[in-house]
């Protein structure tokens, strides 16, 4: 049986770069039928909260943030749903994962291939290019960068 996804959720925002954050309680939540191949939906069970999160609110680094943004680049919870047409998942519906800095990849560079994704030209990152954890509900684009954890 799948989980039940809400429609909506609660999740701390910045609007733009240097405003305060404002908790909203109407986020939207994207459905199963939303999400691409590769994406999956994990409901979080905790966040941490880290100094490159204020950061990433006040806009004072060099890299643009993500605007609206929800912060939080540290997360743990379960996957609640993964876009169809999702091909050799290493993780699968109720799985607890953890959310890391690095959301996304290309995966195909000389960094990605040798094991040095957080320095690729298209690296996206949690909670401040891409939406992070400071949600009930966050998506990661590649199921790949979810990582199974067994704890």
């Amino acid at each position: 049986m799948s989980p039940t996804i809400p429609k909506t959720q609660t999740a701390a925002i910045v609007a733009s770069s240097g405003a305060s954050i404002q908790v909203k309680h109407d986020h939207p939540v994207k459905t199963q039928a939303e999400l691409a191949p590769g994406e999956c939906l994990v409901k979080l069970d905790c966040t941490g909260v880290c100094h490159t999160d204020l950061h990433a609110a006040a806009g004072d680094w060099p890299i643009p943030t993500k605007s609206p943004l929800i912060g939080g680049h540290e997360g743990v919870g379960v996957i609640v749903a993964i876009g169809d047409h999702t091909t050799g998942s290493p993780v699968n519906v109720g799985d607890r994962v953890g959310i890391k800095w690095l959301a996304d990849s290309c995966l195909n560079c000389e960094q990605c291939r040798t094991g040095l994704e957080q320095n690729c030209v298209e690296a996206k990152l949690s909670g401040y290019t891409v939406d992070g954890t400071f949600s009930q509900y966050v998506v990661r684009k590649q199921v790949d960068f979810c990582d199974k954890r067994t704890d």
